[in-house]
């Protein structure tokens, strides 16, 4: 092969892998962009209604909770680490809005429906605050709820069987009550931030 052939499929390769791969790292950013410290602003539509079940075994959907603005978390109770630290951080937020904190509902959104029975999730969330609600539903429900947010989640299998852990996205929410996303948290976020943004949503 000619040298100028080796240069014009070099060229042409060029031209055809380096948008490509742009695309790919654009598609993975233009979700949540970067904002102030621990949150990230909303790019492109994220969110929506979902149908989904409470704890107490009601059929609800972002509507359920009207002129509430809406904080969901995707996680699960045998989560070792950052669902604990998603929720602490969130309940100390709403601690810290006063009476502004009956104006948010905290919704806790399962990504592990086999495990997570009703009254385990139930149990699970009443550790964190008095006023966060679990959600589960079929896996089929809990995949739409999650592909509407972007969210991630897979089962990693552990050695033994039946034990596994669920590797998903560490993000959490503010909504309207239509679902639809006006913020996006990191889980490191500090809960003084947290309840000085959510009050900043409130009152906007």
């Amino acid at each position: 092969m000619s040298f100028s052939r080796r240069h014009v499929l070099i060229i042409m390769a060029a031209v055809v892998l380096v948008p490509l791969v742009a695309a790919v790292v654009l598609l993975r950013m233009s979700t949540y962009g970067p904002d102030s410290s621990g949150t990230h602003r909303v790019t492109q539509v994220v969110g929506g209604s979902f149908s989904l079940v409470s704890t107490e075994g009601l059929a609800v959907t972002p509507a359920t909770w009207p002129g509430k603005l809406l904080v969901i978390v995707f996680g699960y109770s045998f989560c070792p680490d950052i669902c604990p630290t998603s929720l602490g951080t969130i309940a100390r937020a709403l601690d810290r809005l006063g009476p502004d904190g009956d104006r948010v509902q905290p919704l806790f959104i399962t990504v592990d429906p086999e495990r997570d029975s009703a009254d385990k999730l139930r149990n699970y969330v009443a550790l964190f605050h008095p006023r966060l609600i679990g959600l589960t539903g079929t896996p089929a429900q809990i995949a739409d709820a999650a592909r509407a947010y972007k969210v991630y989640y897979q089962k990693i299998e552990g050695g033994a069987p039946g034990s596994y852990i669920i590797d998903h996205t560490a993000f959490f929410f503010a909504t309207d009550d239509k679902g639809a996303v006006v913020k996006v948290f990191n889980r490191d976020i500090a809960s003084d931030k947290l309840a000085v943004d959510l009050s900043e949503l409130l009152h906007r």
